[in-house]
Parts: structure tokens; C-alpha cells; sequence
């Protein structure tokens, strides 16, 4: 029961305090989970891009060998076009959409000839397939490049159109019934434009798929009149109406990117990109080698069919920062932080709870203690006072049992005052908040404590040795007070012809002492715990360690014992 009351308690500490120290480890493991995850996102978008440049290259190539097997298939300027806008939400970008990307990236795709220059590019262009009988190759294309023709009444819509690449919420539908048509150069100018404006409720991609929760918002009629040379105007049936001949395909509409992205980009690497066709004869895939950067991939690949020898090349730059990837692994990394924040604050709660109830009791203790003990001194200080006057007054005449008596009474009031002091000097030196901290030489004050024990080392025949320095940051009373307790502590339970040994630095004050034999030293830092028989005589009051540990722990330092080989240690750590 002593020992669960005397018990030693721990340094108090504040929710605050308690609840920062442990959000140590949510945000250490936030961190580490952080760091791997955002490795493997990186890797899947890694490979996610280096696929779709290599993809570009493939489509793109088996298309040249579909052309030139059937002599009947989009043209290559149309498919690099439409190659580009297979996801409208990208630049002109080729990046499928899934489940963990979002794409938001410069795409471009184009062939170059062997000096370099530009062949075809995926820039934004007007495509129109024409079907012309019921035969399965009767389908001819054209196409309307508004750099070529730059057209008012259709110029509105082109701009439309990458401004649906960016937003990803409208499309339009476009359904051509009359057009000039260049039929040499396979080209046209549409005359008369049937145009259907739907808007997407839920975004054209929903977590990468399509979503055709499409509704109609507008739909309105162009129609443009000019006089090129080259051209005829011809009339076809709608796109719906497949019973009549010719009429227009599926393959109608806008498609490809900012012209201007096209040239940026080109332009940029126009010179490394001749430097790569010198250099190379066979596909390749680069990373790194014109230094676009981790989030962009480049594929290449020379082409030789029976027109010309050209490469090809498709070039994928990703923001990252702008990924569903990176937003969903923000999302989980942030649930993951705020579940381990509400567990240790959960935990906070019910620790401060207690430690709120153990304080009070602790309070409360200290305080019926402290009563005790100012309510014991002056009835004691009375016996005390009628003891020596009994002795005074029986000092000529009385038998020597009554002499025995009040000496007796006499020393066991002193012993008892002795407690009683001591035990305030514990409460006060736990209960001191405000430190006068100066730098005190170590050494200097453990000279000074072990000078007034001279006369009984020598008497004793006991040996004591001070060496080492240095200064520490401390209140000098409170530290004072604890060194004067430890030195008292080694003088009274060294055996006699010993010796003491006190050394001293920056980092510890160490009191080593010989004893007649091993103390346990488990509980030797309660109050009123002596550890063995020499340490439960009248001398004794098992406080001094007790005050030595409370005063330490006042500068924010930490008292240690150990005994062994019959040598006791008690050292104040720094």
C-alpha cells in the first residue's frame, strides 16, 4: 500500500502536448504509404503513356497497310486527325481514358520525310465521307482545312470545337447535305451544315468510359456560299437517310487538335527530331532523349510504303499533377490520415480523462500530506519543548531510566521533525513552476555540498575524489538541492574506509559509492523506501533520493541508480 500511494508519478503533461507527440506516428505512416503509392501511381502512368505512344504508331501503321491493300481507306491525313481526337477531353491527345487517369495532356501526332518536314499532322480539320453506291468501296473522303480557307461562317465552329476538347461537357453532331468538292485533291468546303449541340450531364468520360447521357441543346443550320476555283457544289442525302445515293457517312465531322499546339511543339524539337532521323533507321521509343521530361513519352517509327519513306511520331506530355490519380491517392492518403488522427484523438481524450482524475488525486494527496505535516510540527515542537525542560528540571535529581526516557522522547522528536521537513521540502520542490535558470559550474557545486561533510569522511576514514567540469543550464538552488542530497546519500551508507567518487561534465553528475553490500534499487526513488537494513535505521528517512530525483526532474533532467559489485551509482542525466 506504501507504495502504491508514495508511488512516483510522471511528469505532467498537457492534452495538447499528449495529442501532438501522438500524431507522430499517423503522419510517419501517412508519409511511407504516401511515398509508395505515389511510386506505383507514377509507374502506371509510366506505362500508360509509353503504351499509347507505341499504340499511335501501330494504329497509324496498320492503317498505311489497310491503305494500301484495299486502295480504299481514310487517308492518312483524315486518320492522324481522328487518331487524335479519340478522346476529346485530351489536346488532341490519343491517352484512352480509365479508370485511375484523368487525361490532361499536350498530344500531338505527325510524319515527317527524311529532311524533317512536317508530312501530315493530327491538326484540327473538317473530315466527310461520302458513300456513292451499294458497292462496300464506294465510300470516298474529303476533307476541309480551315488554315487553307479561313471561312467566318465556319470559324465559330472550329473554335467551338477545341473549346469542347477542354471542357468535355458539349459536342456537336454534324450532318452535311451540300458541299463544293475538289475531286482531284480530295478536298471539299461544306456549303450547307445540319448542326446538333448536345450537352453531357454527367462529362463525355465518367471514371474512363464513355457516358452517352447525352441531351439536345440546340440545333441550327450553316450554310456558306463561295466561288473557288476547283470546286463543285454537290448535293447528297443526310447521314440518316442511308436509302438514297450518295449519301454522308458516321465519319463526319470535327477532328485533330490546335493547329498552333502542332507547330509549338514542332518547332521545339524540329532540329532533334532531324538529328533522330539521321541517326536512326528503326523504330524506337525514347523517354528521356529529347529531354521532354519524366511525364512524357515519344514514340518514333519510319514508315516506307509506295509513296514515300516518312516516319511517324507521337509525342504524349502528361501533367501529372492534374491526374484523377493523384486526387484519389490525395483522397485515400487524407482518409487513411484523418482515420488515425480521430483514433489518436479518441485515445487523447480518454488518457487526459484520467490523467485529469489522477492529477486531482494527486493534489489532494499532496495537499493532506502537506496539512499533516504543518499540523504534526507544532504539537511536536511542544513535547519537544516539555521534554528538554523535564530534563532540565530532572537533571540533578532524577534516576538515570527518567534521563533515559526524555533522551529518548528527545531523539525521537528530532527524528520525526527531521521527517517532517524533509517531507515539505519534497512537496515544494515538486510544486515549483517558476525556475531562475543561470549556467552553474557542476563541479564547483558538488565541492561545495561534500565540504560539510569533511569532518565525518575523515573520521570515517572514507575517501573522496572530485574531478571533471563544465557548465549546465539549471536553477542553481533546485540543482543545488539535488547534488546536496546525493553527496548526503553516499557520506551516510558508505562503509567505512570507502570511498566516493564524483565526476562531472556537460552531459551527467555521477556519485559513485562503495556499500557494505548490493541495495535493490527498484523502488529506491519513492518517498519513505529505504532498500535494505543499513538503510532502515533511526538515520534514515528514505527521502533524500526522493528530493534528489523530484529537484533534478524540475530542471528537466533525470536521476539514475544502480548498484552493483557493491558500488552504488546515482547519476543526474543532463
Amino acid at each position: 500500500m506504501k507504495n502504491k500511494l508514495f508511488k512516483r508519478k510522471p511528469k505532467r503533461t498537457s492534452f495538447l502536448k499528449m495529442f501532438l507527440k501522438g500524431m507522430i506516428i499517423p503522419i510517419i505512416i501517412t508519409m511511407i504509404v504516401g511515398n509508395y503509392t505515389s511510386f506505383f501511381v507514377k509507374m502506371q502512368v509510366y506505362t500508360l503513356l509509353e503504351n499509347q505512344a507505341d499504340n499511335v504508331v501501330t494504329s497509324y501503321m496498320r492503317s498505311i497497310r489497310r491503305q494500301n491493300e484495299q486502295k480504299k481507306y481514310l487517308p492518312k491525313y483524315i486518320f492522324l486527325s481522328m487518331l487524335g481526337s479519340i478522346a476529346p477531353n485530351t489536346e488532341g491527345g490519343y491517352l484512352d481514358p480509365v479508370t485511375w487517369v484523368e487525361p490532361k495532356c499536350r498530344s500531338v501526332t505527325f510524319t515527317v520525310d527524311t529532311n524533317g518536314d512536317i508530312v501530315d499532322s493530327c491538326r484540327e480539320v473538317m473530315c466527310m465521307g461520302i458513300r456513292m453506291s451499294e458497292a462496300p468501296d464506294s465510300t470516298e473522303y474529303y476533307v476541309f482545312d480551315p488554315q487553307e480557307y479561313d471561312i467566318p461562317e465556319l470559324r465559330g465552329l472550329f473554335e467551338e470545337h477545341l473549346r469542347d476538347i477542354e471542357s468535355r461537357d458539349h459536342s456537336n453532331e454534324l450532318d452535311i447535305t451540300s458541299l463544293y468538292i475538289n475531286e482531284k485533291e480530295k478536298k471539299m468546303i461544306p456549303h450547307t451544315i445540319n448542326v446538333k449541340r448536345y450537352r453531357w450531364d454527367n462529362g463525355f468520360l465518367n471514371y474512363g468510359y464513355f457516358d452517352f447521357s447525352s441531351v439536345l441543346e440546340k440545333e441550327y443550320t450553316i450554310t456558306v456560299d463561295c466561288d473557288v476555283e476547283g470546286y463543285v457544289l454537290k448535293e447528297i442525302a443526310s447521314r440518316h437517310n442511308m436509302e438514297e445515293y450518295p449519301h454522308g457517312v458516321a465519319i463526319q465531322g470535327i477532328y485533330g487538335c490546335d493547329p498552333g499546339l502542332v507547330d509549338e511543339i514542332y518547332g521545339e524539337y524540329r532540329d532533334r527530331i532531324k538529328e533522330w532521323l539521321d541517326r536512326n533507321s528503326s523504330r524506337a521509343v525514347f523517354n528521356d532523349m529529347f529531354d521532354f521530361g519524366k511525364n512524357t513519352d515519344v514514340a518514333f517509327e519510319r514508315i516506307y510504303d509506295d509513296e514515300e519513306e516518312r516516319a511517324i511520331i507521337s509525342f504524349i506530355e502528361t501533367d501529372m499533377n492534374g491526374l484523377r490519380s493523384w486526387r484519389r491517392m490525395i483522397f485515400f492518403m487524407s482518409l487513411l490520415f484523418g482515420c488515425m488522427t480521430l483514433f489518436v484523438l479518441v485515445v487523447c481524450l480518454t488518457r487526459n480523462a484520467k490523467n485529469k482524475a489522477q492529477y486531482a488525486f494527486e493534489d489532494y494527496q499532496r495537499a493532506l500530506t502537506n496539512n499533516l505535516a504543518h499540523d504534526l510540527k507544532t504539537p511536536l515542537a511542544v513535547i519537544g519543548g516539555y521534554a528538554e525542560n523535564l530534563i532540565e528540571m530532572r537533571k540533578e535529581d532524577g534516576s538515570e531510566k527518567e534521563l533515559n526516557y526524555l533522551g529518548s522522547i528527545m531523539k525521537n522528536v528530532a527524528y520525526t521533525d527531521d521527517i517532517i521537513a524533509k517531507t515539505l521540502k519534497l512537496s515544494e520542490t515538486e510544486q515549483i513552476k517558476k525556475l531562475n535558470k543561470t549556467k552553474v559550474d557542476i563541479k564547483e557545486l558538488a565541492e561545495s555540498a561534500a565540504d560539510k561533510y569533511r569532518t565525518v569522511l575523515e573520521e570515517r576514514g572514507i575517501e573522496l575524489d572530485i574531478s571533471g567540469g563544465g557548465e549546465v543550464s539549471a536553477d542553481r538552488d533546485i540543482l543545488g538541492t539535488a547534488v546536496e542530497n546525493l553527496v548526503s546519500n553516499a557520506v551516510k551508507y558508505t562503509r567505512n574506509d570507502g570511498t566516493i567518487k564524483i565526476t562531472a561534465d556537460k552531459k551527467r553528475l555521477c556519485v559513485v559509492n562503495d556499500t557494505a553490500e548490493n541495495v535493490d534499487t527498484k523502488d529506491l526513488l519513492m518517498p519513505f523506501v529505504k532498500g535494505d537494513k543499513a538503510r532502515s535505521d533511526k538515520n534514515s528517512h528514505g527521502l533524500g533520493l526522493a528530493i534528489a530525483a523530484a529537484a533534478a526532474a524540475q530542471n528537466g533532467f533525470r536521476l539514475k541508480i544502480d548498484c552493483r559489485d557493491k558500488r552504488f551509482t546515482a547519476m543526474i542525466v543532463f
